[in-house]
Parts: C-alpha cells; sequence; structure tokens
C-alpha cells in the first residue's frame, strides 16, 4: 500500500506536538539518559502507520530495532514496534507515534470487518472508501483503508469521472444526461464514467447511454436488486456501484444484492485501536 508521506509530513507531525521544545524533558535533565520504547497491543488489531512511526522515531535519533509492517494481524500483548535511543527523544515522540498507529490501526480493522462480512455473501464484492474522510488526514485514511482490504472509491476529484446530481443542476439534468455522457466520453476517451442515480429510471438512463459505472445512493436492497438486473441488462459489463450508510449491519444484504463495489466512509469512524507503551531507562 504505497501512501507517500513526505519528509514534510513527518516533520510536521514532529512539530505540532513540539512547536518550542519538551519543556518537561529539558526541566528534569533527561537528555543523555537511555532509554527504550516498545508499543503493544492491547486489543487484537490490523496494524497500519508503522512504517511512518518508524520513520518519527528515526528523525529524533532513536534506534528502531523491530516493527510490523501495516496489515499485519496483532493479538494482545504483541509488540508493533520497538526502539532505543535518547530519553529525551522517546518522550518526544511517545504520543505521536502511539496515536497515529491506534487512530489508523482502528480504521484498518473497522474495514477488515467490512470485507470479511461483506465476502462471506459475495466474495468477489470490493470495499471502497469514500474521499470523506476527516480532513487533514487523507493519506492516513488511505493507507488504513488499504491495510483493511478496502479501496479507495476516489482519493481525490483529480481521479475519477463521477457525475452527481449536483453536476446535473448546471447542465440540464438527468433528462440532458445523454448529451452529457457522449460529450464526457468525445474529450476523454480513455477514462470510465460514473454515474450516481437516484431512482431505477436515472439508473437505465445511465446504462443506455453509455455510463460504465451506475452508483446506486441510497437505495433499498430490492430495489438494488431489481435496477442492477435491468441494467446488466442493456449493458452485461456494466459495474454496479451501492452507496449510501453501508455499514456492518447491512454490509451482507447489499453483498447479496448483485452489487460489484459497496461504497462507504464508516471505516472511517472507527474507535482507535488501544496500544500500550512500555518505555525503560538503560
Amino acid at each position: 500500500m504505497m501512501i507517500y508521506f513526505t519528509d514534510s509530513d513527518i516533520d510536521r507531525l514532529i512539530e505540532d506536538d513540539l512547536p518550542a521544545g519538551d519543556m518537561t524533558t529539558f526541566l528534569l535533565d533527561l537528555a543523555g539518559m537511555n532509554g527504550s520504547i516498545a508499543l503493544i497491543a492491547r486489543n487484537p488489531m490490523i496494524a497500519c502507520c508503522t512504517e511512518e512511526v518508524v520513520r518519527l522515531y528515526k528523525k529524533v535519533g532513536l534506534e528502531v530495532g523491530y516493527f510490523v509492517p501495516s496489515g499485519t494481524r496483532i493479538q494482545p500483548g504483541e509488540k508493533l514496534i520497538e526502539a532505543k535511543g535518547d530519553a529525551s527523544a522517546i518522550h518526544v515522540i511517545w504520543r505521536t507515534g502511539s496515536a497515529m498507529i491506534e487512530f489508523a490501526s482502528g480504521i484498518a480493522g473497522r474495514t477488515d470487518k467490512l470485507v470479511n462480512i461483506a465476502r462471506k455473501e459475495n466474495p468477489g464484492i470490493s470495499i471502497a472508501g469514500t474521499r470523506k474522510h476527516p480532513p487533514f488526514v487523507k493519506k492516513m485514511a488511505l493507507k488504513a483503508l488499504m491495510a483493511g482490504g478496502g479501496v479507495p472509491h476516489r482519493t481525490g476529484l483529480s481521479d475519477t469521472v463521477l457525475i452527481f446530481r449536483e453536476h446535473l443542476l448546471f447542465t440540464g439534468g438527468y433528462e440532458n444526461l445523454p448529451l452529457v455522457i457522449s460529450s464526457v466520453k468525445e474529450k476523454m476517451k480513455e477514462r470510465k464514467i460514473v454515474v450516481e442515480a437516484h431512482s431505477m429510471e436515472e439508473a437505465l438512463t445511465a446504462a443506455e447511454h453509455g455510463a460504465d459505472v451506475v452508483q446506486m445512493d441510497k437505495s433499498t436492497p430490492e430495489i438494488f436488486t431489481e435496477c442492477a438486473g435491468r441494467c446488466r441488462a442493456i449493458n452485461p459489463r456494466i459495474c454496479m456501484i451501492a452507496a449510501g450508510a453501508i455499514n456492518d449491519t447491512n454490509a451482507g444484504i447489499y453483498a447479496k444484492t448483485g452489487a460489484d463495489v459497496l461504497v462507504t466512509s464508516w471505516m472511517y469512524h472507527a474507535p482507535p485501536a488501544d496500544i500500550r507503551a512500555e518505555i525503560l531507562k538503560g
């Protein structure tokens, strides 16, 4: 899962918690003392962002002796990372590193849960995370999504042609959708076109006039099942996406409707995983 965090990203994480030095370690004269830190799981989890925490540790001069890669399944009591070095550096990075792994691993674990629920009913289905992750944590959220077995629905506005009802307000509505699809295909021949629909009529219009993907928003499982069948009768290769309020209580139900993809932001609101830091002198 290659989500690239720049050196600037890593530096900002440190600077955010250390805008003008660590007053406590300075007053306690901890600089120059040797110590070690290990992060240990308190609950079963899918580890995530350990690579970035290794970089955080190394930025402040710690020597990393062990870490598990993102995507690793961890049981309570198992170590995620261990390092040694200057005691003042350990205290600088302790909370930032722990928090990053906890939040990312929480998202990864919830994604994994959703993937397992859906694939029990439909082994070939994809779980896609929306771009509605909390602001300023896109890279962490995307890495965690993929560590848990999901895929990005959209990494941002630049990577997908996705036509919403709100776009069509300015182009003549769904009545003018055939011309819109034709125009987009002519301008960008190599890209697939995704059209969001809110009714059977809108979905069929999209399928009939060249949409590669129909994304049904907040439809019932019964309507989605019928819609998927009728759209595939028009275009057997069309991709059908179920979106809107997908979570652990209904992912299995929607997976049985004929959906190729379930799109949701549910995983981004996961509680953090629980880890403890073991800091020792010497």
